[in-house]
C-alpha cells in the first residue's frame, strides 16, 4: 500500500469516528428547536392559552464518548389564541471539549424562534364514554446562527424545522407521536460535522394516574444525510413529571443511545412555571 493510499484510508477511519461522535448531538439541538415539554423530545399538540406565558429552563447533561456537554436553556412562550403559540429560546453551552477548537468552550448557542398550532381537536363530552380525545397540530421553527461557530457553539448557518405532531389521550395514558424535517444544519459539539437535512420520528406515552406524579417513556429515532452517507441513531428515554398544578412542573429523565450511532447517555433535568 502507497503512503497516499494510507493516509486515504487513515482520513477515512478518522472521518467516520467523527461522525460517530457528531451525530448523536443532533438530539441535544432539535429538542431545544422544538421546544417539547422536558425532558422529552417529543412534543404534544398542548398549547398555552390565549394569554399565557410559560418559561422555562433545565439542565442537560450529554456525554459522547470522551465528548461532555452541557446545555442549560432559558425559553418563554407566549399563547397568542387558545390554539397558537409562539417562543424564543436561547441556549447557553458548555462544551468540554469544543470539537472545533479542541478546548472547553462556553457560551450563548444559536437562538430559536418557533410557531405552533393546533388545528384539530375531538373532545370528549361530560360523561362521555366515548372514543379517545385525539388531537393534530403542527410547528415550525427558525434557528438563527447566534453562537460562535468558530468555538463550535452554533452551526454558522441559518436553518429551520418543521413537525407535525399527534396526540391522544385515554383515562389515565396519554400517547404524542411526532414526524420531523430539519432543512440543514451543523452538529453543535463537531463544528465540522454537516447534515444536509434530518428525518425524526418520536413516540412518547405518559401515564397520569398517579398525579401529580406523571411516569414517562420515549422512543427517538433520526436519520441524517451527512457528507459521506446516511446515518441513523436511535435513543430511548425514561423520566417522571412532576406537575402539581396547571402553573408549574419540575422533571427529571435519563436518555441512553441504542445503537453505535447515538451518544452514550444525557441526564436531563429542568421546571416550568406558567404566569
Amino acid at each position: 500500500m502507497s503512503s497516499r493510499d494510507r493516509q486515504r484510508t487513515l482520513q477515512k477511519a478518522v472521518m467516520g469516528r467523527l461522525n460517530a461522535i457528531g451525530v448523536g448531538i443532533i438530539l441535544v439541538a432539535m429538542p431545544v428547536a422544538v421546544r417539547a415539554m422536558h425532558p422529552l423530545v417529543t412534543d404534544d399538540t398542548g398549547t398555552q392559552g390565549k394569554g399565557a406565558v410559560l418559561v422555562e429552563s433545565n439542565i442537560n447533561y450529554l456525554k459522547d464518548n470522551e465528548f461532555r456537554s452541557t446545555a442549560v436553556p432559558l425559553a418563554l412562550t407566549a399563547g397568542i389564541s387558545e390554539a397558537i403559540d409562539v417562543g424564543v429560546e436561547l441556549p447557553y453551552l458548555l462544551l468540554r471539549p469544543s470539537a472545533v477548537t479542541g478546548q472547553p468552550e462556553r457560551g450563548f448557542s444559536d437562538v430559536n424562534f418557533k410557531f405552533k398550532h393546533r388545528f384539530y381537536e375531538q373532545e370528549k363530552k361530560d360523561g362521555e364514554q366515548g372514543p379517545a380525545e385525539r388531537s393534530l397540530a403542527y410547528q415550525v421553527a427558525f434557528i438563527q446562527p447566534s453562537g460562535s461557530e468558530e468555538k463550535g457553539l452554533g452551526a454558522g448557518i441559518t436553518r429551520w424545522n418543521a413537525r407535525l405532531m399527534g396526540t391522544t389521550e385515554w383515562e389515565s395514558t396519554e400517547v404524542s407521536a411526532n414526524v420531523g424535517y430539519d432543512s440543514s444544519g451543523r452538529a453543535l459539539r463537531r463544528g465540522n460535522f454537516v447534515f444536509d437535512y434530518a428525518v425524526s420520528f418520536s413516540i412518547v406515552a405518559k401515564y397520569e394516574q398517579t398525579k401529580p406524579w406523571e411516569p414517562v417513556v420515549e422512543l427517538a429515532v433520526v436519520r441524517v444525510k451527512g457528507a459521506d452517507g446516511y446515518e441513523r441513531i436511535s435513543t430511548a428515554l425514561a423520566g417522571i413529571i412532576y406537575e402539581p398544578s396547571e402553573q408549574f412542573y419540575v422533571d427529571a429523565g435519563v436518555r441512553a443511545g441504542l445503537n453505535e450511532r447515538s451518544e452514550d447517555y444525557a441526564l436531563l433535568a429542568g421546571f416550568g412555571y406558567k404566569f
